[in-house]
């Protein structure tokens, strides 16, 4: 994430929290340079639990006296893991959805390149499906530049040359085929299935991520783009209702999802299909009346 120099800060979720609340002026300033520096830490989202280390980054410099009288209120929320450094849930989620964006215009890079080889070979390679180009190892993934000049292609088809095999249509064999597109098992389907999902849903609005337990629960559990809207048709018209402004999470999702859709008990079609999926009688009589 290092080549990130952007964190998204979510307003309405900061505004609302505890530690907007609860902590002093001087523990909130701590707590938010904790953010930003974790989001460039490796791993993303963490930070090393050495008061020296977070002395320096909370900006106390060497005097740890004065850094141990914030830690407390700073580090609300930090969460100590097996490997012995703190992560931050909400950060963590930050990271995992631009992980998953940088990867995704990777994918729309790389299918941009394939489209302009095809049209300078006259070939016709396939454009890879997302889930399997984030399969791909990371050697072969793409570094996200476009085509320069007339040299070797670099990407997923970089080792496949068609003038040696006899390129265009017509005279491409079988021995001119493409290296297969998932050599790797990682990631698993399930998550490539819940990437599938958060970008979803977080195109219609939710605040979700692929990392979280319940998404990747979701996709486990086979749940299909048409209920993963519905729930959020449902969500969003409670939000409505109640007049909340509170961003639509994974776990209000989840719960519609458990309680509703996937039990049947939600009929209406989801206003995110389209026209064709409209009811247009809705709240009309038998006999035509409103």
């Amino acid at each position: 994430m290092r080549d990130f120099p952007y964190m998204p800060l979510d307003v309405v979720r900061l505004r609302d929290s505890d530690i907007s609340a609860i902590v002093s002026g001087d523990e909130f300033r701590c707590a938010v340079l904790m953010w930003c520096a974790s989001w460039h830490q490796v791993p993303a989202a963490s930070l090393p639990d050495e008061d020296v280390v977070l002395a320096q980054l909370a900006g106390f410099g060497r005097v740890v006296r004065e850094w141990k009288r914030v830690r407390v209120g700073a580090l609300r929320g930090w969460i100590k893991c097996s490997d012995a450094r703190l992560y931050h849930p909400v950060v963590a989620e930050k990271a995992n959805e631009a992980w998953a964006a940088k990867l995704t215009q990777r994918w729309r890079t790389e299918c941009a390149r394939i489209k302009k080889m095809n049209q300078r070979q006259g070939t016709d390679m396939p454009f890879p499906e997302l889930a399997s180009f984030l399969s791909l190892p990371p050697a072969l993934c793409p570094p996200g530049h476009g085509v320069q000049g007339r040299g070797k292609e670099r990407g997923i088809y970089a080792d496949w040359d068609p003038a040696a095999a006899g390129a265009g249509r017509a005279a491409v064999a079988d021995d001119a085929s493409p290296p297969p597109l998932s050599p790797s098992p990682c990631p698993s389907p399930p998550a490539s299935r819940a990437l599938e999902l958060a970008l979803l849903l977080r195109a219609q609005g939710a605040a979700v991520a692929p990392a979280n337990p319940q998404v990747l629960d979701w996709a486990a559990r086979g749940v299909s783009d048409a209920q993963a809207l519905q729930a959020l048709d449902v969500a969003q018209r409670r939000r409505a209702a109640a007049g909340s402004q509170q961003p639509i999470n994974a776990g209000f999702l989840d719960s519609i999802l458990s309680g509703e859709v996937l039990q049947g008990k939600s009929a209406k079609p989801s206003r995110h299909h389209g026209i064709g999926a409209t009811d247009f009688r809705e709240g009309v009589s038998d006999d035509g009346r409103f």
